[in-house]
């Protein structure tokens, strides 16, 4: 008897599921384009003559920054719950381990990897 509110809110999930799955079929019959030609079933048309096309570095390095606050938050969080139990140590390594990620930003910074002013280029003209 306690469960049937669980179990009331997943039939109301599998049939509200079900339902977006049909409509979708309804809707969005006949208006699906063959990918078959293109190396990702993305549905952007690829342009030039091959599909080995080239990106601005600054993407790379943002990607990497990205991952590089991730992995900061990821360690963060942690921390911050056990922070009672690790004491004096603790905190000073978790210092360290923030100065090391700031030094990387101010690097990343003074490289001009935070810098968002690229050339456009016509694509297609």
């Amino acid at each position: 008897m306690e469960y049937v509110a669980l179990l009331i809110f997943a039939l109301i999930n599998l049939v509200v599921g079900v339902v977006f799955v049909l409509l979708n079929k309804v809707f969005g019959w006949g208006k699906r384009e063959p990918l078959e030609d293109y190396p990702y079933e993305c549905g952007v048309p690829l342009y030039g003559e091959n599909a080995q096309t080239t990106f601005h570095q600054g993407y790379y390095l943002l990607a990497i920054l990205l991952i590089l606050f991730d992995i900061e938050a990821a360690f963060l969080f942690p921390w911050t719950v056990s922070y009672n139990f690790l004491g004096l140590f603790g905190f000073f390594e978790m210092l360290i381990f923030l100065l090391i990620l700031t030094y990387g930003l101010l690097y990343a910074w003074r490289k001009g990897a935070l810098d968002w002013q690229f050339e456009v280029e016509e694509i297609g003209a």
